[in-house]
């Protein structure tokens, strides 16, 4: 559902612009589509009862023949935890406490995040991303009518505030976002990524994608959503870590 990007293992910050749905004739509006996904997962009044989440799961890079868990930890307005275990790896971590973000890899170790890296992890953490609010969107217009991952969709442009850019996807007959598509900062550079929303399934108040598909490289990145609880994180669980502290100045 929120934009996070697990991709561990495979610029600044654009001026502030005034914020606008475009209406394209024959075609709904981006803030009827945002409002129709809304209701599908569970309703706006549901969404913002929410003030943290927890999600884990199983990961695999058939590929690669990588298979391990995953764990997502956000909290309001914008704190976000993301973990991979794999045990032929180790642990991927990388987080935002709200102005720190960091990662951690077994082989390059902890490092903060700058730059473009900064900036998207930045969006990700936005809890309330989902609801498409105007202060963190300068730009949602539909763009046409299309086929996605084999459903039926329309096809959205949005820019964030931050001035990123990426395509959204919505289901035409479902109303569930069921994608996006975007250029992300990576180890490896800038890479053309897919993201595909699939298998929607009601965990506790709320509907959540039950897998997602990351497509970076040629190889899909797959995760299988297993539990998601709701206002149980812990606060200083997006504390940065001491390696991570150590490099703080």
């Amino acid at each position: 559902m929120h934009r996070y990007l697990l991709a561990a293992i495979l610029c600044a910050v654009a001026p502030a612009a005034p914020f606008g749905f475009v209406q394209t004739p024959g075609l709904p509006s981006a803030q009827e589509l945002v409002a129709r996904h809304v209701t599908a997962i569970g309703g706006e009044a549901a969404f913002k009862a929410v003030k943290s989440m927890r999600e884990r799961g199983k990961i695999e890079i058939a590929a690669q023949g990588i298979v391990g868990e995953f764990e997502v930890a956000l909290a309001r307005p914008a704190k976000l935890l993301q973990r991979i275990s794999v045990p032929t790896l180790g642990q991927f971590e990388q987080g935002y406490d709200g102005k720190v973000a960091w990662s951690i890899d077994p082989q390059s170790g902890p490092a903060l995040l700058a730059g473009r890296e900064l900036t998207e992890i930045t969006d990700d953490a936005w809890f309330d991303a989902p609801l498409h609010p105007p202060g963190r969107f300068r730009l949602l217009e539909t763009l046409a009518r299309t086929d996605f991952d084999g459903r039926p969709a329309f096809k959205v442009k949005a820019v964030f505030a931050s001035g990123v850019e990426q395509i959204e996807y919505f289901d035409a007959e479902k109303n569930f976002q069921i994608g996006w598509e975007a250029s992300r900062a990576t180890p490896n550079g800038i890479l053309p990524t897919i993201a595909k929303f699939r298998q929607y399934k009601r965990f506790g108040a709320l509907m959540l994608p039950s897998v997602v598909v990351i497509r970076q490289l040629g190889a899909d990145q797959t995760m299988r959503l297993t539990s998601c609880e709701y206002n149980v994180v812990p606060s200083n669980t997006f504390d940065p870590p001491k390696p991570i502290k150590a490099l703080i100045k």
